[in-house]
């Protein structure tokens, strides 16, 4: 009687598994198929969506660097013979995290955007599983990777923060927020200037609502997700030039929480071993009052200000001044400067295990 009791209950427990797997497959069939139509209608045309053939135009040469959604490879063109770096997006992930939004600012922003400071962008091709970007090709690394590398000088601050500074007014003339200002997407390129990468949290607009970016580098209106708008890119920059000062952010603790209630109930400390136009300079971007920051139609006043004293604006803009860093590169596919990353977050996450 009890084997007759477990045939029969393992025979119920069959269809069970049988009714929950079919009910899988519909969820999945469906699933799909909201995925396919919005790729098809929210922002990829049916007609845009094309076969492997261009994809097949550039040749993988080595992996480089990888997150939730992208990856990104060093690639050469088979046609000009020239390197590239290639952007692979997966559209799935996009669509099931609900950032096609995102992709779409992206794709905009590359090709509406242009500027001396940005990193420069080629060309874009679809398929039915992924969106793939040709950018520049930039072998120096990140100001991330050059500040764990050498302590620098406040001359050698004042250009890369005027650099970065004229890439921002770029943006901002053109009604867009960064909004991800951070030393990871500040890259050198092989004359050791600077290129603002990764555009995918633009904001085409003079004023926003949500949480997004690094947030060591997050202005305090973003923290709390109040109206932000492009002097909250000023803030970023502001944490970003405190970090190439001291080695860490402002109010940084590597508790979240703790960080947090330092930058709402502290007060912003300056450590005073730097020259006093550098912390009034800080001290103005750093201020967590919005209204009370750099006024953005007065930007040329921070061009003005003593910490950028002898400084020529006119050569820094046409890139006439020679960077302080200048990468040393074998050819052009010379990957070091990457390489020389991963192994530093390597030994970061290590650490931190």
């Amino acid at each position: 009687m009890g084997c007759l009791l477990n045939v029969f209950s393992r025979q119920q427990l069959d269809k069970k598994k049988i009714a929950l797997l079919q009910n899988v497959d519909e969820v999945d069939e469906i699933r799909e198929r909201i995925t396919s139509y919005s790729i098809q209608n929210q922002y990829i045309n049916q007609e845009k969506i094309i076969d492997e053939k261009p994809y097949r135009d550039f040749t993988k040469i080595k992996f480089l660097t990888a997150n939730e959604h992208n990856k990104i490879y060093l690639v050469q063109n088979q046609k000009d013979n020239e390197y590239y770096i290639l952007k692979s997006i997966n559209k799935q992930q996009l669509e099931y995290s609900g950032m096609q939004e995102q992709l779409q600012n992206e794709l905009k922003f590359q090709k509406e955007i242009k500027g001396e400071f940005i990193q420069k962008y080629y060309q874009d091709f679809m398929t039915k599983k992924k969106c793939y970007m040709i950018l520049e090709n930039v072998q120096g690394g990140s100001l991330q990777q050059l500040m764990q590398r050498k302590q620098m000088s406040e001359m050698e601050i004042r250009f890369y923060i005027a650099e970065i500074l004229i890439a921002l007014q770029d943006l901002h003339n053109n009604n867009i927020i960064y909004r991800n200002l951070s030393p990871n997407n500040v890259l050198i390129d092989n004359q050791g200037h600077i290129r603002l990468s990764d555009f995918s949290l633009c904001h085409f607009g003079i004023e926003c609502n949500s949480l997004n970016g690094n947030i060591y580098y997050q202005a305090p209106e973003v923290n709390q997700i109040n109206n932000q708008n492009q002097l909250s890119d000023y803030w970023s920059l502001g944490a970003l030039m405190y970090e190439m000062f001291f080695g860490y952010p402002p109010y940084f603790h590597p508790n979240i929480k703790i960080y947090k209630k330092n930058k709402r109930d502290q007060m912003l400390i300056i450590p005073n071993q730097i020259s006093e136009s550098s912390q009034q300079l800080l001290r103005q971007l750093l201020n967590n009052e919005i209204q009370q920051r750099i006024q953005n139609e007065s930007i040329k006043k921070v061009q003005y200000h003593p910490f950028f004293d002898g400084l020529d604006w006119q050569l820094t803009k046409t890139k006439q001044l020679q960077s302080p860093f200048i990468p040393e590169l074998r050819s052009k596919s010379d990957i070091n400067y990457y390489l020389q990353e991963q192994k530093y977050l390597k030994k970061v996450e290590q650490q931190i295990q």
